[in-house]
Order: structure tokens, then C-alpha cells, then sequence
């Protein structure tokens, strides 16, 4: 019935487009298309990530109409992205925060805690620091022609040019400093979001540090940041018209060949960084750290990847992946027990690779070219935003918008990035999976 409903509601906004169009008045035909394509999403059976690769198809084959005045609903994308840019400021600072300070297990675990801490955010700087070597070396998106065009001007223009500069180190460190160390509660009015992650870092281990007695402001925190997810879950809804308006005017405004060539370049960085960071880092990390050979490594955690790449899900993954430890690759319960549930939450190599590889893209196809200082911003902002992603569907949408506002780059390109989010996501659960386990055989190794 509900299925019914929505093949009623895209039909009858489909014909009334038509009839629209037909007498000339296109502002209302593309209105009574959008709230029929509303009205099927939010009635559908269909899961939200094929909901905004529809949008994302039919804002395409729109732009390539000539003469479709599809860039007439910009404003719909527009709106979209100030609606995730209105909630980025507090998520950041409740997500960070909560994500350190309910900790709490892993330092009462005491040596065993502190270890796995710090292997997972060992594992994710080597997958940053790969993806930022690689996009530094092949520059996908270097000579882009599309910042001449009006789509990418519009959205330059309205952007903050203070990180998006070339700064040297010496230049990052005289200028940036005093920006973070910036007053928390008047960035957060600001959205200037380094200062928030900073001290949203500090927050968290200063309650992780005060222990049982802070358990009431972790749990008030933790609660302001499911409340900001639901609202954000709201606004992620409306994602398929945000993206069918993004794409549609971006296609319509820049020649359609050199999209496909620049995301081309991009995919393909993106799979060889996360295929070194899966196939030569993490096993030299197992070999060196944990005593286990490639070949067993991978022979262990086999059915774990096929089903992390099957359902892009770390979380679904985990029952998979703990047996698959615990039999195959001998890590104790008592061990495999903490380490997989918490990497699962925290530990997103595969991520933050993704978010440094797409924030240097971006910049290249805007003529941006961000120095050491902005790609040290680049680098601090993926971790942390990778250790507090949120649990919802396209939540890299959410998270993309977050690091491209730390160095003043157009978030509207997240638009172009969410067209192959849901291919790459396949690949980056793999990796995050593998590093889950990876970090549990190296733990077991060394706490002994």
C-alpha cells in the first residue's frame, strides 16, 4: 500500500511537470515535480542511498536537457546545504567531546585501553597521510577550467578565503594558532570549526580525566548529540531534492565530459590509496606489531571484508568480525571484545583517507591551492571528524561538509561528491573493517 502510494505520487507530479511545461509556467512545472519526487521519497520503501542516487540521475539527465531551466531550483540545494551548515558547529563539539569522554572503559582497562587509543589513531594518520601523498603526487582535478564557469564562481565567492590560501608551515603556525585557542562559544556562533575541535578534544579528556563524577555531563552531552542527530536525520531526508538541484544546475552549467574525467581521476585515487592503506600498511602493521603474516591475516579476516564490502557497514560487520578474529587469528575474547566495538565506532580509516583525498580535490577544481598549513587542518579535521561521524545513513555527506568548511573550501561541491559517495563507501568499510582487526591482533601481541 505505502509502495503504491509512491509510484501515485512521482506519477501524478510527472504529469502535472508535464502539463506545466506545456503551457509555458516552469517555475511551478519543476515546484509540482519536486513535491511529487518529495512525496515518493518520504512514502518509499526504498533505502535513502538509492533514493539520493535517484536524485543525483535525474538532476543529471535534466542538466543535459537543453533549455531545461533545471538551474531555476538552485535555491533547493542552496537551501539544503545552509541546512546542514546550521547544525555542523554543535555536532562537532557534542560528537567530539562524547566520543572521547565515554572513554571511560578504555581507561579503566588501564594499559589495554591506552593501546588500542592509540593504535587506532596510528592506523588512521597512516591512511590520511597516504591519501594525502597520493592526491599530492597525481593531483586529480589539477588544470580545472570549471572555476571559470558561474556555478563554481557563485560558490567560491561566498565562501571564507583565510585557510583556503597557500600558507607555508611557518605561516601556519604564526596565523593558525591564535584561531584555535579563538573563544569556543563565539566560534560556535561563527562556525569556525578548528577552534570547536580543539576544544571540543580538550572537554572530552577533561571529563574522561575527572572519571565518575563527570558521568552526568557525559550523559547530558551525549544526549545533546542524539538530539543534533536526529534533526540532522530529518534534514538528511530532504537529501535526494538537495542533491537532484545541486547536480541538475552543476551539469547544466559546466560541460558534462569534464565532470566524468575529474571524478574519474578522483575515484581512482581514492580505490589506489585505500588499496595501499589495505593491502601494504595495515598488513606491515599486523606483521611488525602483531606477529601475523599477510597471508594469514587476510586468509582470517576473508568472509569479514566480503561482508563489510557487500553492506558498507563497519557495525553490521561486527559479529562477522569478532568471530573471525576469535577463531582464525586467536585473539581472546577478553580482548576482541573491546577492541571490535570500539573501532567500530571510532576507528574509519578508510574514512579519513576519503575526506583528505576529496578536500585537496575539491580545492583543485576551485583553483585553490592549499599549502602545508592547510593540509596539517586537513589532516587533524578528517581524524577527528572520522572518529565522530555519525551513525546515519550518507553520514560522509555530513562529515564532507565539516572539512571542507575548516579550510574555507565551497561546500556545495558535496553535491558532486555524493554521486560516487555510495560506490567508494564499499571500499572504505573494507578497510575500516581490516584495521579493526588488524588493531585487535596488535593488542593482543603487545599487552601480553
Amino acid at each position: 500500500m505505502k509502495h503504491s502510494r509512491a509510484l501515485l505520487g512521482i506519477t501524478l507530479g510527472g504529469v502535472l511537470f508535464v502539463a506545466l511545461l506545456f503551457v509555458g509556467h516552469t517555475a511551478l512545472a519543476y515546484t509540482a515535480f519536486l513535491v511529487g519526487f518529495l512525496f515518493f521519497c518520504l512514502t518509499t520503501r526504498i533505502s535513502l542511498n538509492w533514493q539520493i542516487l535517484l536524485g543525483g540521475t535525474l538532476g543529471a539527465l535534466f542538466g543535459l536537457v537543453p533549455e531545461s531551466q533545471v538551474a531555476s531550483v538552485q535555491i533547493v540545494g542552496k537551501l539544503f546545504i545552509a541546512m546542514l551548515k546550521m547544525l555542523i558547529a554543535p555536532m562537532i563539539l557534542l560528537a567530539i567531546t562524547h566520543a572521547i569522554a565515554q572513554m571511560s572503559t578504555a581507561r579503566d582497562l588501564g594499559r589495554l585501553g591506552g593501546l588500542t587509543v592509540l593504535l587506532y589513531l596510528g592506523t588512521m594518520a597512516l591512511a590520511i597521510a597516504t591519501g594525502l601523498v597520493l592526491v599530492n603526487i597525481f593531483e586529480p582535478g589539477a588544470g580545472s577550467t570549471l572555476r571559470e564557469t558561474t556555478f563554481f564562481q557563485e560558490a567560491a565567492a561566498a565562501e571564507r578565503p583565510e585557510l583556503a590560501q597557500g600558507l607555508s608551515l611557518q605561516d601556519f603556525l604564526l596565523q593558525t594558532v591564535y584561531q584555535i585557542l579563538a573563544n569556543p562559544f563565539e566560534s560556535l556562533t561563527q562556525g569556525r570549526i578548528l577552534p570547536i575541535v580543539v576544544f571540543a578534544i580538550l572537554l572530552g579528556i577533561a571529563l574522561l580525566q575527572i572519571g565518575p563524577s563527570a558521568r552526568a555531563v557525559v550523559d547530558i552531552l551525549g544526549s545533546g548529540y542524539k538530539a543534533v542527530m536526529r534533526i540532522i536525520g530529518w534534514f538528511i531526508r530532504l537529501a535526494p531534492l538537495g542533491i537532484f538541484a545541486l547536480i541538475g544546475h552543476l551539469v547544466a552549467s559546466v560541460p558534462f565530459q569534464n565532470l566524468v574525467k575529474y571524478l574519474g581521476e578522483f575515484v581512482l585515487v581514492v580505490i589506489v590509496g585505500i588499496l595501499i592503506h589495505a593491502f601494504i600498511t595495515l598488513p606491515l602493521v599486523a606483521r611488525f606489531l602483531g606477529g601475523v603474516g599477510p597471508a594469514q591475516l587476510f586468509r582470517g579476516i576473508r568472509e569479514a571484508l566480503l561482508v563489510a564490502f557487500s553492506t558498507s557497514s563497519s557495525a553490521a560487520t561486527l559479529p562477522i568480525t569478532t568471530r573471525c578474529v576469535e577463531e582464525n587469528l586467536k585473539v581472546p575474547p577478553r580482548v576482541s571484545s573491546f577492541v571490535l566495538p570500539l573501532g567500530a565506532t571510532v576507528n574509519m580509516d578508510g574514512t579519513a583517507l576519503y575526506e583528505a583525498v576529496a578536500a585537496l580535490f575539491v580545492a583543485a577544481l576551485y583553483g585553490i591551492e592549499l599549502g602545508v598549513g592547510a593540509q596539517l587542518v586537513i589532516f587533524l579535521v578528517a581524524m577527528v571528524t572520522a572518529i565522530g561521524a555519525p551513525g546515519i545513513p550518507s553520514a560522509g555527506m555530513v562529515t564532507m561538509v565539516v572539512v571542507l568548511e575548516s579550510v574555507g573550501l565551497p561546500v556545495e561541491a558535496v553535491g558532486l561528491l555524493i554521486t560516487i559517495d555510495r560506490f567508494l563507501d564499499t571500499f572504505r568499510t573494507m578497510a575500516n573493517v581490516e584495521g579493526d582487526a588488524v588493531v585487535s591482533v596488535c593488542v593482543t601481541r603487545l599487552a601480553r
